[in-house]
C-alpha cells in the first residue's frame, strides 16, 4: 500500500494534460450540469448579475451563466488551466487563471459564487471557502456543489467477477484519495462548511443518478479509470487485468451502476 507523500497531497487527481480530459469533462456535463442548473434557477440568476465561477473546467456553467444574465451583467471563470475556457467568446465572459487559495479576488463584488467538484481536491479547502464568501455582495448567493461517495455502488445483482472487479477499484480509488488528499464525503460536510461561514438560510440536497456502461457521452467513469490507469494499479490495490475487466464492464450497456450523490448546499451573505 502506497502511502502520502508532501508532493502527492493537494495534488488534482486527473491529469490535466492527459489527451481525453476535454472529452472526460464534457461527460460531467453531460451527467451533471442539468442539476446545477435546476439548482441556479432556484436561486434566481437574473439579468444584470455579476457571478463567479470557481474551476470553470470546460467552461458550459459559465456560459450558461452568461446567458442568463445578459448584455448588462458580467461572468468571470477561473481556473489554473484556461485552455478550455478560453475557447469561450461570450461576450460578457471573463477568464482568469486564477487560484482561488493564493490569489487575490475582489470582496464584495459578486451576486452568485458557485463552484462544482473542486473544494474536495484541495488541502485549503475552508480558506477558498472565505474567499468565496467574502466575494460576495451582501445578499449574495454561494453555491457549491461536491460528491459524496457514499452511494458509490454496482447493481447488486452484478455477477461475482464483476462485483470483485468494482470492490478493487474503490479499495484503488480510496488509496489514492488519501494520497492525493481527496476528501471522499465531503459532499456531507457542505452544509455545516456553510453554516461556519455566517451564511443566512443554508439549505443542502443531494442527487444521484443511475448509469449503464456504453452511453456515449457519459462515460465519465470510463474516462477517468482510463486516465487514472498506472496511479490505480500502483496502489496495489487493483492490477492491469482488474482494470481491463472495470473498462470491459463499462463498456456494456447490461452493466448499471449509482453514480456517488450530488451534495449541492447554497447559502446567502446576510445584507
Amino acid at each position: 500500500m502506497t502511502t502520502q507523500t508532501d508532493n502527492d497531497a493537494g495534488r488534482y487527481m486527473f491529469e490535466a494534460g492527459w489527451q481525453a480530459e476535454q472529452r472526460r469533462l464534457a461527460a460531467l456535463e453531460t451527467i451533471w450540469d442539468p442539476y446545477t442548473f435546476e439548482n441556479l434557477e432556484r436561486i434566481g440568476v437574473a439579468p444584470g448579475w455579476r457571478c463567479l465561477e470557481v474551476g470553470g473546467g470546460n467552461g458550459s456553467v459559465a456560459a450558461w451563466l452568461c446567458d442568463r444574465v445578459g448584455e448588462s451583467g458580467r461572468v468571470v471563470a477561473t481556473d489554473l488551466d484556461t485552455r478550455f475556457l478560453s475557447l469561450r467568446d461570450e461576450a460578457n465572459l471573463e477568464v482568469r487563471t486564477h487560484d482561488i487559495i493564493h490569489d487575490e479576488i475582489e470582496q464584495a463584488a459578486y451576486d452568485l459564487v458557485h463552484c462544482r467538484l473542486l473544494l474536495s481536491h484541495l488541502p485549503g479547502h475552508e480558506e477558498a471557502l472565505c474567499r468565496m464568501t467574502a466575494a460576495l455582495k451582501p445578499g449574495g448567493w454561494l453555491l457549491v456543489e461536491e460528491f459524496d461517495h457514499v452511494s458509490f455502488l454496482p447493481d447488486a445483482s452484478s455477477d461475482a467477477a464483476s462485483l470483485a472487479a468494482w470492490n478493487a477499484w474503490l479499495e484503488a480509488f480510496a488509496r489514492l484519495s488519501a494520497r492525493r488528499g481527496l476528501d471522499l464525503p465531503y459532499g456531507r460536510r457542505l452544509m455545516g462548511l456553510l453554516d461556519a461561514q455566517g451564511l443566512t438560510g443554508v439549505h443542502a440536497e443531494g442527487r444521484t443518478v443511475f448509469e449503464r456502461g456504453g452511453v456515449e457521452g457519459r462515460d465519465l467513469l470510463l474516462l477517468s479509470i482510463q486516465s487514472l490507469r498506472a496511479n490505480l494499479v500502483a496502489t496495489g490495490a487493483i492490477d492491469d487485468a482488474g482494470v481491463d475487466k472495470m473498462v470491459e464492464m463499462l463498456s456494456d450497456p447490461s452493466f448499471v451502476w449509482q453514480s456517488q450523490v450530488m451534495v449541492a448546499a447554497r447559502g446567502r451573505k446576510a445584507a
